[in-house]
């Protein structure tokens, strides 16, 4: 009986080779678009499931609760936390430091290299994580000082074919470390990322050697993260009192200080990559997730929607099957089942054609989303699975209501001629289509939109001029030595305009945020506001405008130890009604800072575009500024470039090149809202082409039902155009319903998206008009196609069509 049911299906779908092409097109796009955002989706959620501790590991994070009633929720804590831990509570089985360093130089015999990043742990990590060792024991191989593990990758990139374990490599020019282990590459899913890992006794070891109290010191966060290994059956929860007396205990008295209410968090490991700052912070990355989700079944029930109704709207044509079929004996559920297996055999087809779509598109989508996934994986096998038999679900709900429909006609209606059908009279089929193209819009607005934001953040006027501005990074002591002297080469280079040192370059991310006071009130007045340790040039360089006061001045002495800079923003935050020749102090170490505000500043935008201009203070402190950043005259940039990478090589031969532009900084600050921007392109494309399919469908059925009323009406003297427009008129009726309904829904979305940036554009209503318009034309264009050829066809074939 099946086997029939797959031979009139067959033989059907073929006879109707058209509207096939289009269910099956349409699908398999749908399909296509699902399958890639299942992937995507899959892997966000994977992330850092993989260790087999994963249930019991927890990271420490930090609140800091201010005064005026915000809070500050980092993932970072104190160096001190993790061993106080280890050693205070009985229910931390283990505690572990996980901290990196960035922009390292490591050298191997006379070979340079530059690494991005190298990471120190301590000597529990590799056991309390799960990073398979190639060679070398985790129970040791982070044990002693000047000791490290190398991924299989960087042991190939230093050691090429030979065994690294025993050999020794050089850090910053500054010390060497012997190589205890290999561990396999970090995966993907995982947000603990490291190429070459050092003891944390290393670390240790070389700040005692500074002068320095790695755990002594309970005020510097920097980029370490704790991590703590719970006994199987302790919550968070139950840690929450034990908690607060270790706080009380270690930070009390230094929160009191600094006018805060410091407290720490347990979250989840599983947890980190949705929420990076914490499971109370405003970050959370679940929202997209449901947005690519939603956007993936849209598109499915766009191109569902239009099986359903390509499928009614060709009931009049299949209703003499189902009525003859009825006479002869044919049970309801028969033909509910006949007409089920041609959908799921549509959807079958689609699922295959799916699969080579998502590998073709699957590329283009990695670069968008950042991801490396593939399709054709061992692990993707129950992937697989799934997804067909989600491709057989979705040939049963978009056959479902056209075999109900369709199997319900009455046999003496349809013989004696009762059944009529139009593309669009029925009013559930009005409704698919407005669903379909309200989708659409929805999704092209919202391209608009994102397009307009981004555009504007990249031309937004920051405060500072940008253009030719280059930092050089000059982070070793031994480079930092000679900083004067490669400044004073650099500015004797014809293409050089200025220059100046800084501690926090324009371009790289947040500043250093410590607590700042008026000179003589409490320390729980503290504000806190960005520190930047500069030299005498750097609000000349960078062209930002004094309000009020001067510069940082060599002339005077005394800039160099008891002057600060601040903006219009840290007047605000301080209430200082006269700033100039106010006294502050700058609370944000162990030797705290007092100096007269000689000059304000113009705010401008030393961060992200997300967040508003907060309060800044400047100071001359010239060992902790080590960024030089150059302005270039207008010309040949690579010339240019090499000529200050022959200077670097002169002056610092041990030291690989080490710079970035700022603009191109700056544009990668807003890299993640440029993929979403394509991919929402990419979606709203996808949606209004097959909805436009679907549309052509309808437009193609609807002229073949009304040949002979078009051959009539030509016989009586209607023009082409008057045809055209009375097949295209009740489509862009519906479309124009899709536009006013699509208009506030993209407007409330894009109104939420577009609050995460404290500088955005107003909500462009010219967008909406233009998405609009664009789909009219579009969808105006499909139906014209058929509508036109229907109006030019000789009346006399279209009287004899009947």
């Amino acid at each position: 009986m099946i086997r029939n049911y797959i031979k009139v299906a067959i033989r059907h779908l073929l006879r109707n080779k058209g509207i096939t092409v289009i269910n099956v097109a349409g699908l398999a796009i749908g399909m296509a678009c699902c399958i890639l955002i299942v992937l995507f989706i899959r892997d966000e959620l994977s992330y850092n499931r993989f260790h087999v501790n994963s249930e019991n590991i927890y990271r420490l994070n930090s609140v800091a609760q201010h005064k005026d009633g915000q809070a500050d929720r980092m993932g970072v804590s104190q160096f001190g936390a993790g061993p106080a831990l280890r050693e205070e509570s009985s229910r931390v089985k283990d505690a572990v430091r996980f901290y990196t360093t960035y922009n390292v130089i490591i050298s191997k015999g006379a070979d340079k290299f530059k690494q991005d990043q190298i990471s120190y742990a301590d000597a529990g990590f590799l056991k309390m994580f799960s990073f398979p060792m190639v060679s070398g024991n985790p129970a040791t191989a982070l044990k002693e000082p000047y000791t490290g593990v190398l991924t299989e990758s960087a042991a190939k990139k230093y050691f090429g074919n030979e065994d690294p374990v025993g050999k020794s490599i050089r850090f910053q020019d500054a010390f060497d470390c012997q190589i205890t282990g290999v561990v396999k590459d970090v995966p993907s899913n995982s947000d603990i990322k490291f190429d070459v890992l050092l003891s944390m006794e290393t670390w240790r070891q070389n700040v005692i050697k500074a002068g320095g109290k790695p755990e002594g010191s309970w005020y510097g966060f920097s980029d370490n993260y704790t991590f703590v290994l719970l006994d199987p059956g302790i919550t968070p929860a139950m840690m929450d009192g034990e908690l607060k007396v270790f706080v009380t205990k270690h930070i009390g008295e230094i929160a009191k200080r600094l006018g805060e209410t410091f407290s720490y968090e347990l979250q989840p490991l599983a947890n980190i990559h949705m929420r990076p700052n914490g499971d109370n912070a405003a970050l959370d990355k679940t929202p997209k997730l449901y947005l690519y989700g939603a956007i993936g079944l849209f598109i499915i029930l766009i191109a569902c929607i239009n099986f359903m109704n390509l499928v009614t709207a060709r009931a009049h044509e299949r209703a003499m099957e189902v009525g003859l079929r009825k006479v002869m004996g044919a049970e309801r559920k028969a033909l509910i089942i006949q007409f089920l297996v041609e959908s799921i055999l549509v959807s079958m087809l689609s699922f295959l054609f799916a699969l080579l779509l998502a590998q073709i598109m699957l590329p283009g989508f990695n670069y968008a989303t950042d991801k490396t996934l593939s399709l054709f994986s061992l692990q993707n096998i129950s992937l697989f699975s799934t997804l067909l038999l989600l491709s057989m679900v979705v040939g049963l709900l978009a056959g479902s209501y056209p075999a109900l429909y369709l199997s319900g006609f009455l046999p003496v209606r349809i013989l004696k001629g009762g059944l009529k059908s139009a593309g669009t009279k029925s009013l559930f089929r009005k409704a698919l289509v407005v669903s379909q193209f309200t989708i659409a819009i929805a999704l092209i607005i919202s391209t608009v939109v994102i397009y307009l934001q981004l555009r504007y953040l990249q031309q937004k006027d920051l405060g500072y001029d940008k253009t030719g501005l280059v930092n050089f990074y000059l982070n070793n002591d031994k480079q930092a030595n000679s900083r004067e002297t490669f400044k004073a080469e650099v500015e004797k280079l014809p293409f050089v305009k200025n220059t100046s040192y800084t501690s926090a370059a324009v371009g790289d991310g947040p500043n250093n945020a410590n607590p700042v006071g008026i000179e003589g009130s409490l320390e729980e007045d503290s504000k806190v506001a960005y520190i930047v340790y500069a030299d005498f040039s750097y609000f000349t360089n960078l062209g930002i405008k004094m309000a009020e006061g001067r510069d940082f001045d060599t002339r005077f002495p005394t800039d160099s130890l008891d002057a600060f800079v601040i903006n219009k923003s840290a007047v605000k935050k301080f209430g200082l009604t006269k700033p100039i020749g106010s006294r502050l102090e700058w609370r944000g170490s162990n030797e705290p800072r007092k100096g007269t505000v000689i000059g304000v500043v113009e705010d401008f935008n030393f961060e992200s575009l997300r967040l508003p201009v907060g309060p800044m203070l400047a100071m001359i402190r010239p060992g902790y500024a080590r960024v030089l950043t150059v302005r270039l005259e207008s010309g040949d940039r690579q010339a240019q470039l090499a000529g200050i990478e022959t200077l670097w090589n002169k002056m610092m031969p041990a030291f690989p090149f080490n710079y970035s532009f700022v603009e191109n900084s700056l544009a990668g600050e807003y890299k993640q809202e440029q993929r979403d921007g394509s991919l929402f392109g990419a979606y709203a494309g996808l949606a209004i082409v097959i909805a436009c399919m679907g549309l052509f469908g309808l437009a193609m059925l609807v002229a073949r039902q009304r040949t002979k009323e078009i051959g009539i009406r030509k016989v009586l003297g209607a023009s082409i155009t008057s045809i055209t427009a009375l097949l295209s008129k009740d489509f862009i009726q519906l479309v124009f319903i899709a536009i006013l309904i699509a208009s506030p829904i993209a407007w409330y979305g894009m109104d939420k998206w577009l609050q995460e940036f404290a500088f955005h554009v107003p909500m462009p209503w010219w967008a909406f008009a233009a998405a609009g318009a664009g789909a009219l034309i579009i969808a105006l264009v499909t139906i014209s196609f058929q509508s036109v050829k229907a109006a030019l066809l000789n009346p006399v074939k279209s009287l004899k069509s009947e």
